[in-house]
């Protein structure tokens, strides 16, 4: 069973009804007022599921779990690196009714304040749903976003918890180190996923080329080349992209593309995406904690 911890529970008396209460509660736009968050207007039933944004402008997935009119409405909320419950409940009482809104943080989903726990976090793979197809529906697209972002949440929180010298060491079997998968990933979000999610959304059949990764690691020198920058600019780059993906819809998604030499579509280019994010985040879970590269051993710090 899954940990949550309440963090705030707010209370208000209303002059009206429990049944009036609710016709204004169980509508998106009071919790998006309440949250300081963007929603599309819908009537909240058990089972919904809503894209929008917070209030920093960040991916927001909102699921209903449970709706129970005019009594009770539970809500999860799913942002980058963190979930949320939202329980409202509305009682009859003098004069009026009174509405309890309790928050929930959900133990085990929120970001690690231990760095030793982000190899952990690197490794969780997208959401089930978006691994069985195609997305095709505003929900998985949400949830796609989360996922998205949630890598620039662990690569910026890779920077603060590695130390300069640290991320050098390669891996026994042949691959990346994690200095170079931050390179890899700066340079493939700002030569290839943020220029084709922008083509995507102003060209009627995109010709996406491909980008050499290998290549790249080798002519700009990955290895012997300080990595915070990189970090950095992933982060910015990612920022980027997830503006793109916020204008796309399922019909953006069924557009025609032309990638890396195949014929697609806006799908197959997001599913592309996350399976490239899945791909480097499972290989830098493995190796995490870093080790230093030999020549920098002892390098101030």
């Amino acid at each position: 069973m899954t940990a949550t911890v309440p963090t705030q529970a707010l209370c208000a008396r209303l002059p009206a009804p429990p049944e009036a209460v609710w016709a204004r509660v169980g509508h998106s736009g009071f919790i998006a007022g309440y949250l300081g968050a963007q929603l599309p207007a819908a009537v909240l039933q058990a089972g919904a599921q809503l894209a929008g944004s917070d209030r920093d402008g960040q991916p927001l997935l909102l699921t209903v779990t449970e709706a129970l009119p005019p009594c009770g409405l539970s809500l999860r909320l799913q942002t980058a690196g963190q979930v949320r419950l939202l329980r409202l409940s509305i009682s009859a009482c003098a004069p009026g009714s009174r509405l309890t809104v309790l928050h929930e943080a959900v133990a085990d989903a929120a970001l690690p304040a231990d760095p030793g726990d982000l190899a952990q976090r690197l490794a969780r793979p997208p959401a089930a749903a978006l691994l069985a197809g195609p997305i095709t529906d505003a929900g998985a697209l949400a949830a796609a976003r989360v996922y998205l972002a949630d890598t620039a949440g662990l690569v910026d929180a890779l920077r603060r918890a590695m130390a300069p010298g640290e991320g050098y060491g390669l891996p026994a079997g042949g691959g990346f180190s994690l200095v170079q998968h931050l390179w890899h990933l700066a340079d493939i979000e700002d030569f290839g996923w943020t220029p084709r999610f922008s083509r995507l959304l102003c060209e009627t059949a995109p010709v996406l080329p491909g980008v050499d990764g290998d290549r790249l690691a080798v002519e700009r020198r990955y290895q012997q080349r300080p990595w915070r920058a990189a970090a950095r600019r992933f982060v910015a780059r990612r920022r980027r992209t997830l503006a793109a993906l916020a204008h796309c819809d399922a019909a953006t998604l069924r557009r025609p593309v032309h990638f890396s030499g195949q014929p697609g579509t806006g799908a197959d280019l997001l599913a592309a995406l996350l399976a490239h994010d899945h791909e480097h985040r499972a290989e830098m879970a493995m190796l995490w904690p870093p080790s230093p590269h030999p020549a920098l051993e002892g390098a101030p710090r």
